[in-house]
Formats: structure tokens, C-alpha cells, sequence
């Protein structure tokens, strides 16, 4: 099974999704983790699987928003 920090997410509250980058290179169980958690955890959310670039520009667009 994999690692919870093989990955890493942004929850953005006001629109309900969830923003994800994988960290790892196993991509398969990777996937079937962040399915099982944002099932169980955030079902009314969608999620959005993202680079790590576009994971950064999320982050910082969000900051900027709350500024």
C-alpha cells in the first residue's frame, strides 16, 4: 500500500474541490489510495489530479485570494 506522503492535496472550500499531486512514481496504488480517502472523506467534493506546477500555482492563488 502506499505512503500517505506519496501524494499531497489543497482543499478548496468555497468551489469543493480537492487538488491533488502525486509525488510517487507508482501511480496505481497511489490512485486506489486518494480514491478510497476522497470517497470516505470529502464525497460532496471533486478532485482534480494536477502537476506539481499547477499544484504550486493553486497554493499560491489561493493565498493571494485570501490576502
Amino acid at each position: 500500500m502506499a505512503l500517505p506522503t506519496s501524494w499531497e492535496f489543497y482543499k478548496e472550500v468555497e468551489n469543493k474541490i480537492l487538488w491533488v499531486n502525486i509525488c510517487a512514481q507508482d501511480l496505481e496504488e497511489v490512485a486506489i489510495s486518494i480514491n478510497k480517502w476522497w470517497k470516505t472523506r470529502y464525497p460532496g467534493y471533486k478532485i482534480r489530479i494536477i502537476s506539481k506546477k499547477e499544484f504550486e500555482l493553486v497554493k499560491m492563488q489561493a493565498k493571494k485570494n485570501e490576502q
